[in-house]
């Protein structure tokens, strides 16, 4: 052949080759590290075939062995350790570096119960899983769950006092009867109950003088309770029982006059309200109405003048002091 042909041919062969080769070069392999060691509990080269062989057709290209000139085209770098460098070793620790994240997968892989002979594939197995997961972003990790809220303890029962002026009237009798009470409230989370207590008085004008009514009693009133924002509403039944004296006056002449007691008691609904002012003090009112069981009247010319008697209705403003 002549000369001159001959190197159109390497010349040739050189244009179309060395593109080639420097690309294959530049490709990004998955470069093994293999164990120091001069005894090993598993072959190495038998390991790499069956990792070429799990990861083949994927990149990048499996494998490279041992290092290179070029590590800037090691896109994961597989190091096997063996600690302690004998036959006889059982596990061997495998590290998975990830160029691009910088990321580090390690995990100690066992060999224990293996035969020689089933040990190469087994390490290629997992070192092929850890190289699938590298390829993965990690995983953001879990949360820690919401902690569900316990339920809310049940409410202990409080304690509170009341003071409220009231007017009490006895529409039937024109009789107004205005007074002052002071009581105590218990209450839990859906009720409440109060006991008060005070006294009334009442001046009604008759014709014939005037009559003077007092009335010292006490009520006993329960009911649900209900929570409505920054109110506490509650309705139910009240009950009373008092001692009223009535007593007669009149600055006429021939005009007999004269007085009496006896006990009273009535029985009705009340509405009561609350409303915040403080922490420790909250307004208070109620609305009441109802009938009157054991009556008290003052006759006037053979005529009911005044007394406590007949349907009643009750409105009373105040304070609630302490824990609501």
């Amino acid at each position: 052949m002549p000369s001159a042909l001959r190197r159109g041919i390497v010349a040739l062969v050189a244009v179309v080759i060395a593109p080639v080769a420097a690309r294959a070069a530049d490709l990004p392999v998955i470069r093994v590290f293999p164990p120091e060691c001069a005894e090993a509990p598993v072959s190495v080269d038998d390991f790499v075939d069956a990792l070429r062989v799990e990861l083949a057709g994927r990149q990048p290209h499996c494998c490279v062995v041992g290092p290179g000139g070029e590590p800037a085209t090691d896109a994961l770098k597989v190091t096997l350790v063996i600690e302690p460098c004998e036959a006889a070793t059982q596990h061997v620790d495998v590290q998975v570096d990830v160029t691009a994240t910088q990321r580090m997968i390690t995990r100690q892989v066992s060999l224990a119960d293996l035969p020689p002979e089933a040990r190469p594939r087994a390490l290629a197995l997992a070192v092929a899983e850890l190289i699938r997961s590298a390829g993965e972003p990690p995983q953001p990790e879990a949360l820690p769950p919401t902690p569900v809220p316990p339920p809310a303890p049940e409410r202990h029962l409080l304690l509170a006092g009341n003071v409220a002026g009231e007017i009490r009237s006895h529409f039937s009798l024109h009789t107004a009867l205005w007074g002052l009470r002071v009581g105590v409230m218990l209450s839990g989370s859906r009720w409440q109950v109060s006991l008060d207590a005070g006294a009334a008085t009442s001046r009604n004008e008759v014709s014939l003088g005037d009559l003077r009514i007092l009335l010292a009693s006490a009520t006993l009133f329960a009911g649900p309770r209900f929570v409505l924002g920054p109110v506490i509403a509650s309705v139910g039944p009240a009950g009373t029982l008092g001692w009223a004296r009535i007593e007669g006056r009149s600055g006429m002449p021939g005009v007999i006059v004269g007085d009496g007691s006896g006990l009273v008691s009535t029985f009705g609904l009340r509405a009561a309200a609350e409303g915040p002012a403080s922490s420790a003090i909250r307004l208070l009112a109620y609305l009441e109405g109802g009938i009157t069981a054991l009556s008290l009247e003052a006759d006037v010319n053979n005529q009911p003048g005044a007394g406590v008697s007949g349907p009643y209705f009750i409105i009373a403003l105040g304070a609630r002091l302490g824990p609501s």
